[in-house]
């Protein structure tokens, strides 16, 4: 079941920097003040893109090496999510002081609350997505090793799809009273279906099924191209219409983003140019430190009387947000290398090894 790894990954890679900017453009609505609806259109709908990609890219390269040896494949489980609860953990002490500042432990907080959104909402908005993906990955690997790829799949597909009646269909479960009812109640255990359990795995689960039978034929770019504009265009139309006609819940579910990001990922896996690594750790820090950056600039405007300016124009706001972002993580990324090599060459660490 598995597909033979080389490092023609570059696409996907530098594909990864234009995700880490719309998961910006997410949080910080570049264009609202200048048209309400275009801001809606990039932020909410075209930017929805990003977290079905890096959960493809997921399952893509962990899916692919799952091969007959269950002892093997266990252990490679435990090992993923070793180091994505390492990295979980880190990022949530990171943020102890955001979440001390807006609150957190004081407005209706309780260890119920924590424990829900330690393990489905993320204790800040963006960080859902590391449980997200933890659960959706054992999900996955639960499926993919039980049942045939396309079976798999189509489990995830249907988890999916109870998923778009919490989010963006939910006017269609209020409908009915009892399936309304059966929603309320699962939005008591977490706060959206944007979750582990009905967003992630149809996503891990294409890129495993890419990774599977995917030949990246250079030849079809062209039909990869324009499979991904008909269906980028598709997916705008149905998240405008779901906005024009009051249907959703939330707006980060929508049915086409599943045609839409497949196009997408097979055209970047097309692109055959050499992999790098550090854009692939650079996007990750990205994602994990904007939201600190958010604050800053926050913080600086106050400071300064510069409010107006570089928080009240949004466009202005969201590049400075992103410039310090970027620069953040750099100098992040250099930190914790330099960290690293002093760890692992201090006396008492090499007397451990």
């Amino acid at each position: 079941m598995s597909a033979p790894i080389d490092k023609k990954y570059g696409g996907l890679d530098g594909f990864r920097m234009i995700a880490a900017i719309l998961v910006i453009t997410n949080h910080t609505s570049p264009l609202l003040s200048y048209d309400a609806f275009a801001d809606f259109a990039l932020s909410r709908i075209v930017s929805r893109m990003t977290v079905p990609f890096f959960f493809m890219c997921t399952g893509y390269f962990f899916l692919q090496k799952i091969g007959a040896d269950k002892s093997k494949n266990f252990d490679m489980l435990k090992k993923f999510l070793k180091k994505l609860g390492k990295l979980y953990v880190i990022s949530i002490i990171l943020y102890i002081p955001i979440n001390v500042y807006a609150g957190y432990f004081t407005n209706h907080f309780s260890v119920v609350t924590m424990v829900k959104d330690i393990l489905f909402n993320g204790t800040l908005y963006h960080l859902w997505y590391f449980p997200g993906l933890m659960l959706g990955v054992c999900i996955c690997y639960f499926l993919y090793t039980r049942l045939s790829a396309i079976g798999a799949f189509l489990i995830s597909l249907l988890l999916y799809g109870i998923g778009l009646l919490g989010d963006s269909y939910y006017a269609f479960a209020q409908m009915n009273p009892s399936i309304e009812s059966i929603y309320q109640a699962m939005f008591s255990l977490f706060d959206s279906t944007r979750n582990g359990i009905f967003f992630a795995p149809v996503f891990v689960m294409l890129g495993g099924l890419i990774a599977t039978y995917g030949k990246h034929d250079q030849g079809k770019k062209m039909s990869y191209t324009v499979g991904f504009v008909f269906f980028f265009c598709m997916m705008v139309t149905e998240g405008l219409l779901v906005h024009a006609f009051h249907l959703s819940r939330n707006d980060s579910m929508y049915l086409l983003s599943i045609p839409c990001v497949y196009f997408l990922f097979q055209l970047l896996l097309s692109i055959r140019i050499g992999s790098n690594a550090y854009l692939r750790t650079l996007g990750m820090y990205v994602y994990v430190l904007h939201p600190m950056c958010i604050v800053i600039i926050r913080v600086v405007g106050k400071l300064t009387g510069l409010t107006p300016l570089i928080v009240g124009n949004s466009l202005i706001h969201f590049l400075l947000v992103t410039l310090l972002s970027f620069v953040v993580s750099v100098i992040a990324i250099k930190v914790v290398k330099k960290l690293k090599k002093v760890i692992s060459s201090a006396p008492a660490f090499n007397s451990i090894n």
